[in-house]
């Protein structure tokens, strides 16, 4: 999980995004990647840095996929516009990210 987060932040800080297969691919990981990046993203919110996953997307879009959306509403996220929502968590996470990394 620590070589998992510690990508996810240096991505974060530069505010660029990776796919869930590049992650797999990157890591040497296998199997449905969504408990472990919904724990990760759980865990970082409520540390205060925000929903870290935000950076992982789909191929075809470069989004994240609904359960992303769907944990950020969870979170208390404005989701009244998605894709502003979307952008406004990549802010946050470039700025807590780049104090971190």
């Amino acid at each position: 999980m620590d070589a998992l987060r510690d990508r996810l932040i240096g991505i974060a800080a530069r505010g660029e995004t990776i796919t869930y297969e590049q992650l797999r691919a990157e890591l040497g990981l296998s199997g449905d990647l969504v408990p472990m990046l919904r724990a990760l993203s759980i865990a970082e919110d409520e540390a205060g840095r925000g929903l870290l996953t935000a950076v992982v997307v789909q191929p075809d879009s470069g989004m994240p996929g609904g359960g992303w959306f769907r944990l950020a509403e969870a979170r208390g996220r404005d989701a009244s516009d998605p894709v502003a929502m979307w952008n406004e968590e990549r802010a946050r996470l470039r700025q807590a990210s780049a104090s971190t990394s």
